[in-house]
């Protein structure tokens, strides 16, 4: 009776184990929605700064450092999304002769210096020994906002920095194919790790299994 007790219980919590695997999977968010929403949230203090004018439009240039258009297309996104948010008059510009002179207009001249995603190492939990991959997302940006009327207002840099686990095997699932930044390639794993140790945990399971149907039978 006892052993048929534990069996079911190995059983009940590999079940609830995996749903529960399955389940942060699905909340989890992409390196790229990481990306967009710390830029955006350092990209509001901006356009609240006391010296900005938000009655009247924003002109932004954005360039990147690298001469990356994926992450030029990027940042312009996530400009469009915060602007919108804020109820904010805003255009996008290449260069100062597209500038009109007779109206007044914030510039926000903003340069993609780095976008990077990488997995440094990784981590396990010990239930079963699935394997998590640790995440790193950052991102560092110049921007300079001025007025056309009265001159500088701010110049500074937008940075940030995410941590955060997400399992080894979906990896990829996290990634967006379209922008590279969103990319990196994981450490390797053991040999233990990825032929072993899984035939293990599968004789394990069995055995429990056989156990069960066996105990019930008689």
């Amino acid at each position: 009776m006892t052993a048929k007790i534990i069996s079911l219980f190995i059983i009940i919590a590999a079940i609830a184990f995996n749903t529960i695997i399955c389940y942060s999977q699905q909340v989890k968010k992409t390196n790229l929605e990481i990306l967009e929403q710390d830029i955006s949230t350092e990209l509001d203090k901006f356009f609240f700064y006391p010296d900005v004018d938000r009655d009247v439009q924003f002109v932004f240039f954005v360039s990147s450092a690298k001469k990356d258009k994926a992450e030029k297309k990027f940042i312009e996104s996530v400009i469009k999304k915060t602007a919108s948010k804020n109820n904010l008059k805003i255009s996008f510009s290449k260069d100062d002769l597209m500038l009109s002179g007779d109206s007044i207009y914030n510039m926000v001249k903003i340069d993609v210096v780095k976008l990077k995603t990488s997995y440094p190492r990784i981590t396990k939990n010990k239930f079963l020994s699935d394997k998590f991959l640790e995440r790193e997302i950052t991102s560092e940006l110049e921007i300079e906002i001025s007025s056309n009327s009265s001159g500088p207002v701010v110049k500074d840099k937008i940075t940030t920095s995410y941590k955060g686990e997400i399992p080894y095997d979906d990896y990829r699932q996290f990634e967006t194919e379209e922008y590279k930044f969103t990319q990196s390639i994981p450490p390797n794993i053991s040999f233990i790790e990825t032929i072993i140790f899984p035939a293990a945990i599968v004789m394990v399971s069995a055995v429990a299994t056989i156990l069960f149907f066996t105990i019930r039978s008689k």
